[in-house]
C-alpha cells in the first residue's frame, strides 16, 4: 500500500499556516482542527517546517508562559522528511520509526503539499491489509 492510498480514504486536506504566526496561533490552528500536527508553509509556498503537540510541549517545560508569544519558527521542526504519494506505507514506517516522528507531510512530484499521514494512519492502513490477508487465507483454505 502507498501513501497516496491512505490519503485516498482519510482525504488530502492539512492543517497548514504561516511561518509568520506565533505558538499560541498554532496551538489554537491545531485545537480548533482537532489535529496533532501544522505544517508550517514558507513564503514560498513550499514546506517550511511541521509544528506538533510534542514540539510545543517540550518547549513549554523550557520556556513556559512566555512560549506563547514566541514565534513558531522557534519551535518547528525544519525541513522534516518527506513522503510522496508513492511512498510505500512500510517505507514511510520506517522513516518515521527510525528518525522519532509521528507526522509526516506528503508532496507531489513538483514538491507541492498535497496531504499529512501520520504513524497512526500508517499503522491502521496496515492492520486493514493484514486483516485482508488473513481473511483471503481462511477462505482459501476452506475452499481448497
Amino acid at each position: 500500500m502507498k501513501l497516496g492510498e491512505i490519503l485516498n480514504r482519510k482525504g488530502w486536506g492539512t492543517v497548514n499556516t504561516e511561518e509568520s504566526i506565533n505558538v499560541e496561533t498554532a496551538a489554537r490552528i491545531m485545537c480548533d482542527n482537532r489535529v496533532g500536527s501544522a505544517v508550517i508553509m514558507s513564503r514560498d509556498g513550499g514546506v517550511a517546517g511541521i509544528v506538533t503537540e510534542r514540539d510545543i510541549l517540550r518547549h513549554f517545560a523550557e520556556k513556559g508562559a512566555t512560549l506563547g508569544e514566541m514565534g513558531v519558527r522557534s519551535v518547528m521542526s525544519r525541513k522534516p522528511r518527506t513522503g510522496t504519494p508513492e511512498t510505500r506505507v512500510e517505507e514511510a514506517m520506517q522513516i518515521m520509526t527510525e528518525h522519532r516522528f509521528r507526522h509526516m507531510p506528503v508532496l507531489d512530484g513538483e514538491g507541492r503539499l498535497v496531504g499529512l499521514v501520520s504513524l497512526g494512519d500508517l499503522v491502521k492502513a496496515r492492520l486493514e491489509e493484514k486483516a485482508t490477508e488473513a481473511e483471503n487465507l481462511r477462505e482459501y483454505i476452506a475452499h481448497s
